[in-house]
């Protein structure tokens, strides 16, 4: 936390200190200390379940260099563990974080959109990273809480950030480039996730859309070609440079010549209008990661790296766990395609053309579950999705939940063989029936919304006997 003691960090929250040393200085920030790093100033937040102040002792334990309270609690008398008292914990871990991020001098850059953010996130990090050391979100760390601590973890070293930007409602967007203050930006799409909570496409758009205005002149903004229509309403007043990126030779940045490689990547080529671009092998497969790449390498560009820097930041790219994750299991002869971390209609869609373009000759098995949060789209969503499986010609589409069983009814609608097609109302009986159906050579798709917890059938897959 760039050198701050305690005793300065006291100060920057309006805090009081309390015992113990107050010169040391923490490196980084927790709010939980099951995953609490020795070292780190604990954050006790008050929740309606939990009260971190109850943990104090288990922080202290695990080597914290001090915690910030609202209270000292009666039963922690530790006269040596340093405290901050402040009013609100919350508030404080907010407020250091705004220090910290003001002290950073390097580009900041803001990624949100319905779906790809996560991905697109990573791919950003691993192209910048060919210049130096770069913070990153780590996993979803993207609301009021996640960003800061992400920011908090900031060390010297580093010369970039890439911070994601969750939204549930209108101002959020807002409020996290408050605090982080991105120099650059992307938005990866404006899809229907959330509908639920805002009401309609267009106020996601609006949601979305915060990011824009908070990128400063000297920065730049990457946006979604296929979104240029909806996001009109927000493009005016705008301080930094537009710059779109899509498919589309019109685009800033384009993409084409894509080559599919199944479960090894793709295959493409990135174009811009400064002139010729680069070859590029991603390691990650399906035309959506083509267009998160593109967002990428504009940012990348708009920093002054090299193509050679681009290319081999994109082709190095690991994505995060539970994202297009590639699970070979050579005892049972099949493939697992866990995208189970999250799910919406274009994302499942694109999931089933990964599927299907992994799949080869082999038979491409589908395991789709709810998708949430889609509010007046929920059924025509879990339809389209339906309609995409019997179009991709799936060999098996299973479904969980109740919203899951739309998809299945959708592939019907369109023409699927009813035997092909089986819901299920939980994970258990996707599981019983996916290993009475697998065989050696298959490939299996599981994605669902979080909330779905769809890991469990992965994890049911792998703890399975060998097939038969």
């Amino acid at each position: 936390m760039y050198g701050l003691s305690l005793a300065k960090i006291a100060k920057i929250v309006k805090g009081v200190p309390l015992g113990g040393n107050q010169s040391v200085e923490p490196r980084g920030a927790s709010i939980d200390t099951r995953k609490l790093k020795q070292g780190e100033l604990f954050f006790a937040l008050k929740g309606e379940k939990v009260d971190g102040h109850n943990f104090l002792a288990q922080a202290r334990e695990q080597g914290a260099a001090g915690a910030v309270v609202n209270y000292r609690p009666r039963d922690f008398n530790d006269p040596e563990f340093p405290l901050i008292q402040v009013e609100n914990t919350v508030k404080a871990l907010q407020q250091l974080a705004v220090h910290v991020r003001k002290a950073f001098d390097g580009p900041v850059v803001g990624v949100t959109g319905s779906t790809g953010k996560t991905t697109t996130k990573d791919m950003v990090a691993s192209v910048l990273a060919q210049k130096g050391e770069v913070l990153k979100t780590a996993g979803n760390y993207n609301n009021e809480l996640g960003l800061p601590l992400t920011i908090l973890s900031l060390e010297p070293s580093h010369w970039a950030m890439v911070i994601e930007m969750g939204m549930r409602g209108l101002g959020e967007i807002d409020f996290l480039c408050c605090i982080s203050e991105p120099t650059h930006g992307i938005i990866t799409n404006i899809g229907h996730t959330h509908q639920e909570l805002l009401g309609t496409q267009e106020k996601i758009a609006q949601a979305k859309a915060e990011l824009i205005s908070h990128i400063p002149a000297q920065g730049g903004m990457m946006l979604n070609i296929d979104d240029k229509e909806i996001l009109k309403p927000w493009l005016t007043n705008v301080r930094s440079p537009l710059l779109w990126y899509g498919l589309d030779p019109a685009c800033h940045i384009w993409g084409d010549s894509m080559e599919n490689l199944g479960k090894d990547g793709i295959k493409f080529t990135i174009h811009t209008q400064e002139g010729p671009g680069v070859d590029v092998t991603l390691p990650v497969p399906g035309k959506h990661n083509v267009l998160n790449s593109l967002a990428a390498a504009g940012i990348a560009r708009q920093l002054g790296l090299s193509w050679q820097e681009i290319k081999e930041g994109l082709e190095n790219t690991r994505l995060s766990h539970m994202r297009l994750e590639f699970i070979n299991i050579p005892e049972k002869g099949i493939q697992v395609i866990n995208d189970a971390y999250n799910a919406n209609p274009s994302s499942m869609a694109a999931a089933l053309e990964v599927l299907k373009s992994a799949a080869g000759n082999g038979r491409a098995i589908a395991v789709l579950g709810d998708m949430y949060e889609l509010g007046d789209y929920a059924e025509e969503g879990h339809l389209r999705v339906g309609h995409r499986a019997n179009e991709l010609d799936v060999a098996y589409l299973i479904t969980v939940g109740s919203l899951g069983s739309m998809i299945a009814r959708g592939a019907q609608e369109a023409g699927m063989n009813p035997d092909k097609i089986k819901t299920c109302q939980n994970n258990a009986e996707a599981l019983s029936y996916l290993r009475d159906i697998l065989k050696t050579g298959d490939v299996v798709l599981i994605k669902g919304s979080r909330a779905v917890r769809m890991e469990e059938i992965v994890a049911g897959i792998l703890e399975g006997q060998a097939l038969q």
